[in-house]
């Protein structure tokens, strides 16, 4: 069966829409303490839960792009003579956790050689949709993704004195550990909800440029 071809912009329309939702739902929650008039008390409250839930909005988006990345590539009949060499190794490490805990017993040993004797000789593979973000999509995080995907990875800096991995890493993340880790101490104002949404619709925006790029250029095949 041969190759089909990719379609970049089906590709495209899904990661944006998964966008639209994600930008109305962060403008929800940044308008709701005003619609609703919290008192001061309650207001700080939610502003400091506010950003726990602006992460979780980021790491699921990561997961759901490259699920629907993923989604895409086993569209287009690749065999493991055609697909690069980051998603194939990333796919036998997922499939096949033998290779990081290899089976004692003979018997494990004999079904685990029979399972990649059937693999290498499938017509096609279907790529693992099980992305580990390791549970905290920090900078570095995030480029090794990309970099299992054979993506560009993402610039420290888009805009000049604007550095992601600082936003990232010391500041969206930095809270929403300590407020997940119960650390009462942390106070958020306004201003640090607007800093966080507006990081987090930079990088889905930066994400989906460098997917797009990668989908038409074909980064997913090998080139021998």
């Amino acid at each position: 069966m041969a190759a089909k071809i990719a379609n970049p912009a089906m590709l495209e329309q899904e990661i944006r829409s998964d966008i639209d939702e994600r930008q109305k739902l962060m403008l929800q929650i940044k308008t709701l303490y005003l619609r609703y008039g919290f008192n001061e008390k309650d207001e700080q409250l939610f502003l400091n839960y506010s950003i726990p839930t602006i992460y979780a909005i980021w790491e699921g988006f990561i997961q759901t792009v490259f699920q629907t990345y993923i989604q895409e590539l086993n569209k287009l009949n690749l065999s493991i003579n055609t697909i690069c060499k980051p998603i194939l190794v990333y796919h036998i490490e997922s499939k096949f956790k033998q290779f990081k805990e290899y089976p004692e017993k003979f018997t494990g040993k004999v079904a685990f050689f029979e399972k990649l004797d059937q693999f290498y000789h499938a017509e096609f593979i279907d790529i693992t949709q099980a992305v580990n973000t390791e549970s905290n999509v920090g900078f570095n995080v995030l480029n090794k993704i990309l970099e299992t995907f054979n993506l560009e990875k993402i610039s420290e800096y888009p805009e000049s004195h604007y550095s992601l991995r600082q936003e990232l890493d010391n500041f969206l993340l930095k809270i929403r550990n300590a407020v997940a880790h119960g650390q009462n101490s942390i106070v958020v104002n306004r201003e640090d909800l607007d800093r966080a949404i507006k990081l987090v619709s930079t990088l889905m925006d930066l994400v989906l440029d460098n997917v797009i790029k990668g989908f038409e250029s074909k980064s997913y095949l090998h080139i021998s």
